[in-house]
């Protein structure tokens, strides 16, 4: 096993704290406001028509929750950055398109947590976005170093 450097540091580091941010927006929409609340958040964007509002409702934060739980614990990293991110992308797309229709929805992105305009909305968003990307490099570049592990090889 090699030692590991203040990078290797760095990238746990950045992995934890994305995790956890998201396990934490996750678990303030399930168990803070409750699904049925963050359905009318969902249907002030006027994306999706009225019945399809509470499903997404209930399917986004435990997505979230479950994906920054698997991130923050180095289960299946790659997955759940991917996960993470359709689901920041759709964020992202929902904002953006609010953005160009001339109306502000509460998104409802982190709660009663702290309130944002829309433009910063989308700068964080577009944030949580590049952090995800790198770790999903970093991922991709620690599966050939530090922490590659091995992989079995049957005999014969």
């Amino acid at each position: 096993m090699q030692a590991r450097t203040w990078s290797d540091y760095a990238w746990i580091t950045l992995r934890v704290v994305t995790g956890l941010w998201f396990a934490w927006l996750g678990a303030i929409k399930l168990f803070v406001h409750g699904p049925p609340a963050f359905a009318k958040q969902v249907a002030q964007f006027r994306i999706l028509m009225d019945p399809w509002n509470l499903p997404v409702a209930y399917l986004v934060p435990w997505l979230e929750l479950i994906a920054g739980i698997l991130l923050l614990g180095h289960f299946w990293p790659r997955g759940a950055v991917r996960i993470l991110g359709v689901l920041t992308l759709v964020f992202l797309f929902a904002n953006a398109q609010a953005l160009y229709l001339g109306f502000e929805p509460d998104c409802g992105c982190f709660g009663t947590a702290f309130k944002l305009g829309l433009v910063p909305k989308l700068w964080l968003i577009g944030a949580q976005l590049a952090v995800l990307i790198t770790i999903l490099i970093g991922e991709s570049r620690a599966r050939r170093g530090v922490f590659a592990g091995r992989r079995m090889r049957l005999p014969g």
